[in-house]
């Protein structure tokens, strides 16, 4: 664990970021009844940021030094679902680092995570995504070069490979190494935006806090029941900007309706239609008119509503789904980023019918807004 970085954080972001993590562990352990075992791990991260866009070649100067503690809660097949993906964990992870460089400053971050299990459960895939407190973001003034992080709350998404062996001469000590990707960014909340991609190797140790571990449960998954295709409505709405440096960031609405039919156990496929309200393109459209006008093009009095056609899929994982889209505009009068987006988000089921969405859309690497949604299942 990188002694200077420890000794460098501010203690009231790192009383705070702490509090938040106990929390979280906190709902955890009331929430889910006992049938499960409980560890802790600590892991020392050393990467580097991989250069993706030229307006962060100077903000990459040294190697990125970090640390993460996790609690991890393993399952043991008490849910259908939990067999299906073999007996996963799931758990919540503190991560703070040293970026590198004085101008991005340290990031710390906590993260919802899952880990997935293979070759024997001695290769694990965790993945893991949550909110980040950037400790130094732009300013015009005082920080004029970083442009990868224009806010101080980012996004924040973590994956790491790892190989790891539990309970080593029969304590509860075992080890852990691999490789990790760590994505800071916004969704262009506020810019600027670049966003950084970090990637590295970890170590560290695991701690088990229980003496006596459950049985897994094999018995044979039920047969998957097909369902009718489901007709879903969805509004979703955050802020964003255009990208220009300085102006406002607006609200935006988006209003969703598409068919879902259910694959399988795990799967279903979707096609829909949405309407986009966005106060950011039409500050564009006035902006362009203005600043650009002796160029011909905008005019002022475009058309600032979009709509799009999409399919996608979802991906279940208990109450918990993955998303994945894929949409082109039918209606576009304004060419404001790629006529075709796509979307990666998560949505979580509060009950058969009513969830709750967030979504990430993107044109190609670059995003465009943050999406916070809220839906029913017909």
């Amino acid at each position: 664990m990188p002694v200077k970085l420890i000794l460098n954080m501010s203690k009231l972001h790192l009383w705070i970021f702490l509090i938040l993590f106990l929390a979280v562990i906190q709902t955890g352990f009331s929430q889910v009844e006992k049938n499960h075992t409980d560890a802790f791990q600590i892991n020392s991260l050393s990467g580097y940021i991989l250069d993706h866009s030229p307006n962060i070649i100077q903000l990459i100067q040294g190697p990125t030094q970090g640390f993460m503690a996790s609690w991890e809660r393993q399952t043991y097949g008490k849910n259908e679902w939990e067999r299906a993906y073999n007996y996963p964990s799931f758990g919540a992870s503190f991560i703070a680092q040293d970026m590198g460089s004085p101008e991005l400053g340290s990031v710390y971050s906590i993260h919802a995570d899952y880990r997935f299990f293979f070759l024997k459960r001695q290769v694990s895939l965790q993945v893991g995504t949550g909110l980040a407190y950037v400790e130094n973001p732009f300013h015009p003034e005082d920080n004029p070069k970083n442009y990868a992080y224009g806010s101080t709350i980012t996004g924040s998404f973590y994956a790491g490979l790892h190989y790891r062996k539990d309970q080593i001469f029969n304590t509860p000590l075992g080890v852990q190494v691999g490789a990790f990707l760590m994505h800071y960014s916004n969704g262009k909340t506020k810019s600027p935006n670049t966003s950084t991609n970090n990637y590295g190797i970890q170590f560290g140790i695991n701690y088990q806090l229980e003496e006596e571990f459950p049985e897994f449960k094999t018995e044979q998954l039920a047969d998957f029941k097909a369902e009718n295709i489901k007709f879903n409505f969805m509004f979703s709405s955050g802020m964003n900007d255009f990208g220009v440096i300085g102006l406002d960031n607006n609200p935006f609405y988006v209003f969703t309706a598409y068919a879902g039919k259910r694959l399988n156990r795990k799967s279903s496929f979707h096609l829909g239609t949405e309407l986009f309200l966005s106060h950011s393109l039409k500050q564009y459209i006035n902006y362009r008119s203005i600043a650009y006008a002796n160029e011909g093009g905008i005019t002022g009095d475009e058309d600032w509503k979009r709509v799009g056609l999409f399919a996608g899929h979802e991906l279940f994982i208990g109450k918990l789904s993955l998303i994945t889209q894929v949409g082109y505009y039918i209606y576009y009068p304004v060419k404001y980023n790629k006529q075709y987006y796509t979307r990666v988000g998560l949505k979580r089921y509060l009950t058969d019918k009513i969830f709750v969405s967030i979504m990430l859309k993107t044109h190609l690497a670059k995003a465009e807004a943050m999406e916070y949604g809220i839906g029913i299942r017909l």
